[in-house]
């Protein structure tokens, strides 16, 4: 059976875990109506995707 035979320390410990952070969440222009939102969905603003009008959206 496989034992450590040193402790690991809090250092080496903290820098393997460096690359665990949560990233941000990159967002994107709708090229229709310029809103925010996420890649590959449709947009909550005005309901097209890829040029495309997918949802009805009243108002624009």
């Amino acid at each position: 059976m496989a034992v450590p035979q040193r402790r690991t320390s809090p250092s080496r410990k903290r820098m393997r875990r460096a690359h665990d952070a949560l990233k941000e969440t990159q967002k994107i222009r709708c090229s229709r109506c310029n809103a925010w939102n996420l890649p590959h969905t449709i947009c909550e603003n005005c309901g097209h995707y890829r040029g495309k009008a997918l949802l009805p959206v009243e108002g624009f």
